[in-house]
């Protein structure tokens, strides 16, 4: 069913508007894993009336010098990668492709490895292979090699807390925010050699943060991470790798600075929620990205066994990503 509905939509490019991500493929899957039935699915399918179609052109799938990170290469990357799973090519080059985007987690504005994520989960190969292509052709790297400052990091939040960095202007794209928190002096001068956290902690940062700011960019944090340790687990690794926890601890950082450099609230459990009733109401929930918070929610609580992560799935299934207090 998931493999017919999604034929409709591979048509149109992982992105529109000049940098924003098409969500609908990554809408369409998390509804089929809250248990959405076919016609729910088709309704929103639907939806793509502000995307645009793939433009192709042209060039040779021999030739892929240069294709990392131009956002030009997106339709050959799919045909490349086509070409490979014909030829049994495809499982050999993966594990070093996903070194490449371990290297880079906020490739395709955050959203490249998210939808590669769900892709994987669905198992339809040619909405992997659309997946993948465009988080390659996207394909973004924080530059963390000047960063030596050697703070530990509730000295540097106190720090930013006292005196908080001048707010960047503000973006329309998520990456954009980041990429200008983190070029402000004094952010810089700040900004660790190292990890100060490992990839389970620095995630429980994640949610601290958007429980403080309720922010959509730190929301994508929060799905990123998910996105991120479900690739890791069907890799049959435990965790994430360091080079990823590294470059998503600056994207945290970027967005705290964002956010105003808020003080993060102690972590609650919650109540009792039932699993099955937050799968219930998050299908009814109109937003993608709520839809694919609750999800991502549900599935931490699972992955990290941290009831903080029930708690977020059932406040967003029932009110929105913004929660009950909006």
């Amino acid at each position: 069913m998931l493999r017919d509905i999604l034929q409709a939509v591979l048509p149109y490019s992982g992105g529109y508007q000049n940098g924003l991500s098409n969500h609908l493929p990554m809408a369409l899957q998390a509804l089929a894993e809250l248990g959405a039935d076919e016609g729910a699915l088709r309704i929103r399918a639907r939806r793509h009336g502000h995307l645009e179609r793939l433009d192709d052109d042209g060039r040779d799938i021999d030739d892929a010098g240069g294709w990392l990170g131009d956002s030009g290469s997106e339709a050959v990357w799919r045909r490349r990668l086509a070409w490979e799973r014909r030829n049994g090519e495809w499982h050999r080059l993966w594990p070093e492709r996903l070194r490449l985007l371990w290297s880079a987690p906020i490739s395709g504005g955050l959203h490249g490895l998210i939808r590669l994520a769900y892709a994987r989960r669905g198992g339809v190969e040619e909405e992997v292979d659309a997946a993948l292509a465009y988080a390659l052709s996207h394909w973004l790297r924080l530059d963390l090699e000047a960063h030596r400052a050697e703070f530990s990091l509730p000295a540097l939040l106190a720090s930013w807390q006292a005196s908080p960095p001048r707010l960047p202007p503000e973006s329309r794209l998520i990456w954009q925010d980041i990429v200008l928190a983190l070029a402000l002096p004094e952010v810089a001068a700040g900004m660790p050699a190292g990890l100060l956290a490992d990839a389970r902690e620095l995630r429980r940062l994640a949610l601290r943060l958007f429980l403080a700011s309720r922010d959509f960019d730190a929301l994508h944090l929060v799905t990123l991470w998910e996105a991120l340790l479900s690739l890791a687990r069907m890799e049959g690794l435990a965790e994430v790798p360091d080079e990823a926890a590294r470059q998503m601890q600056a994207a945290w950082l970027g967005v705290y600075v964002y956010c105003g450099c808020p003080t993060l609230p102690e972590r609650s459990g919650g109540g009792p929620a039932d699993a099955a009733e937050i799968r219930r109401q998050a299908r009814r929930q109109d937003n993608e990205h709520a839809l694919k918070l609750a999800l991502s929610a549900l599935r931490l609580a699972e992955l990290d066994g941290d009831a903080a992560w029930l708690a977020l799935a059932a406040d967003t299934a029932a009110h929105g990503w913004r929660g009950a207090r909006a």
